[in-house]
């Protein structure tokens, strides 16, 4: 998991979180041109022709969304902050892309790092939770809309340049839903709890509902969504060895004051 480092990284419990996404408005997560398609920016799908949202860009949306959040704070003067019981320390740094830090030593990983993951000139780490891709719940419906092309020198539009784009509808047969799961193996050793505290910060955001932006051309009307918890399973060592996996609620999970 770590190169150079033994003994340290002891999985204490797996948490299995599930969540599903509303759309409030279309879903661009694109794939690339197929030369048979008149779709200049055809929508993802898997093996059965499904719009897929790809774990990966699940990934990115939550490590960018708690990078913002925990480094407003941190600019804001605050050297920690507490939300029901759960403290997060914003020492000494929030994210090593955000804050262009190159890492030498692991007391010195930033906590978004330890959480999400780090690779770097010398040291590594393997992410902490993952996530499967999110695959509809109900039927889905995909739209077409012509834009212009944008030049990407210029910020403006390109003389005569159209791009046909394909998104998932946020309406079909009824409110357009997607399922997926998160995994995250919480360690025991103390110089990874402030990681720990930022996975359940998220749960708890989760459980009240989260109204953000997912996708691609979110400043186009795209990507409006609604990310609610709905689950959480939860096993010790014991019960992983005895593949006893539990239904928990969030309260039990939570740190204690």
């Amino acid at each position: 998991m770590m190169s150079g480092v033994k003994g340290l990284l002891t999985i204490r419990r797996r948490i299995w979180a599930d969540c599903e996404i509303e759309l409030l408005e279309p879903l661009r997560v694109g794939a690339g041109k197929d030369p048979v398609s008149p779709i200049d920016l055809p929508v993802l799908k898997d093996s059965e022709g499904r719009p897929v949202i790809p774990g990966s860009t699940i990934k990115g949306f939550f490590r960018s969304y708690l990078s913002r959040l925990l480094l407003a704070y941190k600019i804001s003067g605050s050297s920690f902050i507490e939300v029901n019981g759960i403290r997060i320390e914003l020492e000494p740094c929030i994210d090593s892309i955000t804050e262009k830090k190159d890492i030498k030593e692991l007391e010195n990983l930033c906590v978004i790092d330890r959480l999400f993951g780090y690779s770097g000139r010398n040291i590594s780490l393997s992410s902490l939770i993952k996530f499967t891709d999110a695959r509809p719940v109900n039927p889905v419906d995909t739209l077409h809309r012509t834009h212009v092309r944008l030049s990407r020198e210029r910020d403006a539009a390109e003389g005569g340049m159209l791009v046909r784009v394909e998104a998932v509808k946020e309406h079909a047969e009824g409110p357009t839903r997607y399922r997926f799961t998160m995994i995250f193996d919480e360690l025991g050793d103390p110089q990874f709890s402030n990681a720990n505290n930022v996975f359940m910060l998220l749960l708890t955001m989760l459980n009240r509902g989260l109204e953000e932006f997912i996708g691609g051309w979110k400043s186009r009307g795209y990507g409006r969504a609604r990310i609610r918890l709905t689950g959480i399973r939860a096993a010790d060592i014991t019960d992983l060895l005895n593949g006893n996996i539990r239904e928990v609620r969030l309260e039990d999970i939570l740190p204690r004051r």
